[in-house]
């Protein structure tokens, strides 16, 4: 009984202040630059510090991820000592939280909020069948945003109810009704805290670029709780596919084999077809790419198949590693708006500044709310980051 008094007290909340919540479908005059930064360490072993990120350059930064223990409760795992699948201590980020404090001490107007979840995260749909779950995972997600001052959170459910072919997460056909119920109440949480501190706080949920999750998921119900969806407009290739192929590319290739081409631009048309705001959609980029080795030489490797499949590149290593190294050539595909690198052996899918332009110039015609990058640490000099700024100002 007490928690169900909680959680209607949270909603009564909600609805005396909703005024405060129904400006996230105006238009946007400039939109969010919103970035993830990672909370294990970086490729030169350390975790980042606040001197790492520039906060002019950015309007949200993402804290990824925090997690769900047994009981549903949300913790970083990466702040606690823990033993890793090697069997090995893992590094413990143990100044995250000064760091934070930093960062909004500088940059006062940057919203910094906790992303709970990721690919593979599991637990959620476990959490969310019970009031009882629902209101220890909100409660402690809330102390968290209140404790460290943050800005709001993102549900990185991945993803409710799942798609036919599986996920490596327990889902359950119920998800369609808890999924949008959790967005409820931790909305109406999130405003009850506002009012008691009179701050406004973000709330942001993570989609796929498929159109199975609408099929699946009531994206209208979705779409009401939350000020942006944040859509995974990337990954049509990689590792696990049968040939090469763009990564990240705007829009459609008639002649890519797989999926009949799928892209950045039919991504966003899903949820904005299925009639969520375009305010409220965040488009997706990434700023690392897949790598293949063993690429038949025809067509310069596009589409091809291949013998190996590398580790996924950051843009950093593949600007310092790849980029006018001797044999490697850029190539540009002016119909998906996406380059690619070729030596006649190994083909490498990436973002640029020239494309990154072509998608900036695509979310300000569409007026989407702008685009959320997959990772600040991937890009440390902020070539690409400035480059979408530039296009931006433009």
């Amino acid at each position: 009984m007490k928690i169900c008094n909680l959680l209607l007290g949270w909603l009564l909340t909600a609805a005396a202040i909703a005024p405060a919540v129904a400006g996230t479908d105006k238009r946007v005059d400039r939109p969010e630059v919103a970035a993830y930064i990672r909370t294990w360490p970086l490729p030169d072993g350390r975790h980042w510090r606040a001197d790492d990120i520039a906060g002019k350059d950015i309007t949200q930064l993402t804290i990824a991820f925090a997690a769900l223990r047994a009981n549903g409760e949300v913790y970083l795992p990466d702040t606690e000592p823990r033993i890793g699948n090697d069997g090995q201590p893992q590094p413990v980020f143990k100044g995250l939280w000064q760091e934070v404090a930093k960062l909004q001490r500088r940059y006062p107007k940057l919203r910094i909020n906790l992303a709970i979840g990721g690919w593979g995260a599991n637990g959620y749909s476990q959490m969310a069948m019970t009031a009882e779950g629902r209101q220890r995972f909100i409660a402690s997600a809330i102390a968290l945003v209140e404790r460290h001052r943050l800005s709001g959170l993102g549900i990185e459910w991945q993803y409710p109810v799942g798609p036919d072919w599986g996920l490596p997460i327990k889902t359950d056909p119920k998800d369609r009704d808890n999924y949008p119920l959790l967005l409820e109440e931790t909305r109406a949480a999130l405003d009850a805290l506002s009012k008691r501190t009179q701050r406004r706080y973000q709330l942001t949920a993570a989609v796929p670029a498929g159109p199975w999750f609408g099929q699946k998921n009531d994206l209208t119900r979705v779409a009401r709780s939350v000020d942006f969806l944040t859509v995974t407009a990337y990954g049509a290739y990689g590792s696990w596919s049968a040939n090469t192929g763009h990564f990240s590319n705007l829009y459609q290739r008639p002649d890519d084999p797989a999926f009949g081409g799928w892209s950045t631009d039919q991504a966003m048309r899903t949820y904005l077809d299925a009639g969520v705001p375009p305010a409220k959609l965040l488009m997706g980029v990434p700023f690392y790419g897949p790598v293949w080795k063993g690429v038949a030489n025809v067509q310069n490797g596009l589409f091809q198949k291949f013998g190996a499949a590398g580790s996924d590149l950051a843009w950093s290593e593949i600007k310092v590693g790849y980029l006018g190294q001797p044999g490697y050539v850029r190539h540009w595909d002016d119909v998906a708006k996406a380059p690619w690198l070729y030596n006649g052996d190994t083909f490498i899918s990436y973002e640029d500044a020239e494309s990154l332009r072509h998608k900036v110039r695509y979310l300000k015609d569409k007026r989407l709310g702008g685009l959320t990058i997959w990772e600040y640490a991937h890009d440390p000099q902020r070539e690409l980051l400035g480059a979408i700024n530039a296009a931006l100002a433009d």
